[in-house]
């Protein structure tokens, strides 16, 4: 009879034990599913917001241009262009939302960063702040490394972890640009 009941408990470990680890790889495996979805998601919205920040600078560039402070081979005539920019802006809006909704707080900061100096470019353009082509280039620079800080927050947000340097320290772009040689 005891030799049955040690069988007995034995069978009954050995389930309990194979249920709460099936389980558990069960839970992880859905836990790894759902940040892999959400992570896709993510993406999505950081491509878009990068997408929108790029058109409307684009467009504040093309502006510049077209007003002396920057050399682009498009320059953009005040009156179009400016109606073009409040429809980007609009879209970059609606993409900010979002991040804010999906993003992780790092992100949202460098997002929040990114969009403020997206600003200051638009207000070279509408002559809501004065400034020379230099003031425009230092602007534009400030600009892209919030650009490029964003870009390693949503990479970071990703998980990806290949290496990514800022502007002000790639080598190649450090060098000598040899259109001007």
């Amino acid at each position: 009879m005891s030799g049955q009941l040690f069988t007995l408990i034995g069978v009954l470990v050995g389930a309990a034990a194979s249920y709460v680890g099936g389980a558990l790889m069960e839970r992880a495996r859905w836990r790894r599913q759902l940040s892999t979805r959400w992570d896709e998601h993510r993406l999505d919205c950081y491509l878009r917001y990068a997408d929108a920040v790029k058109r409307f600078t684009s467009l504040a560039g093309r502006l510049a241009a077209g007003k002396g402070l920057f050399q682009l081979p498009q320059p953009l005539a005040e009156e179009a262009g400016l109606e073009l920019m409040a429809e980007a802006e609009l879209e970059r809006g609606y993409a900010f939302e979002a991040v804010l909704l999906m993003g992780d707080a790092e992100t949202i900061s460098a997002a929040r960063a990114l969009q403020r100096h997206a600003w200051v470019l638009e207000q070279f353009v509408r002559d809501m702040r004065p400034g020379t082509p230099d003031d425009w280039m230092r602007a534009f620079r400030e600009f892209q490394e919030k650009r490029d800080e964003f870009y390693i927050a949503a990479r970071d947000s990703l998980g990806v972890h290949a290496k990514f340097r800022l502007r002000s320290e790639d080598p190649a772009l450090l060098a000598t640009d040899p259109r001007h040689m």
